[in-house]
């Protein structure tokens, strides 16, 4: 039986997602949820680093599809990441803002047929305010 994941977004105190993904989900889409969920345009480049370290080049970086490196994010699967409960990295969003959310994997779950935010706190956020 195939699998999905269970992970936490989290952008500051009191401002954070869970969400369900299936396993065999690219990080791209699961970019794609995270940017639903928060009520972002999905207008910019995103990076995934996995040592939880913006700009890192010690460990595994993907990268939005369009960016001008790789490995790309639509190109690799969750269930490739080997990602252990607890586990956390960063998700880099718009890289001259630098929305920078933490990324927790929780658990693996049961089978879902589409990735779906399961919890939240806070609200969507503002991602260009009036005025600016």
């Amino acid at each position: 039986m195939a699998e999905s994941y269970i992970l936490k977004v989290s952008l500051g105190r009191g401002q954070w997602r869970r969400i369900q993904i299936p396993a065999d989900a690219t990080l791209h889409k699961f970019h794609q949820i995270i940017q639903r969920g928060f009520g972002l345009n999905d207008d910019h480049l995103y990076a995934f680093f996995m040592d939880n370290k913006a700009w890192s080049r010690n460990g595994e970086t993907y990268w939005s599809p369009g960016n001008d490196r790789g490995p790309f994010a639509d190109k690799v699967k969750l269930l490739r990441l080997n990602l252990m409960p607890k586990q956390k990295f960063l998700y880099l969003f718009d890289f001259g803002e630098e929305w920078r959310f933490t990324v927790t994997f929780e658990k693996s779950a049961e089978e879902v047929a589409a990735a779906k935010v399961i919890a939240g706190k806070g609200e969507l956020l503002e991602q260009y305010p009036e005025g600016e």
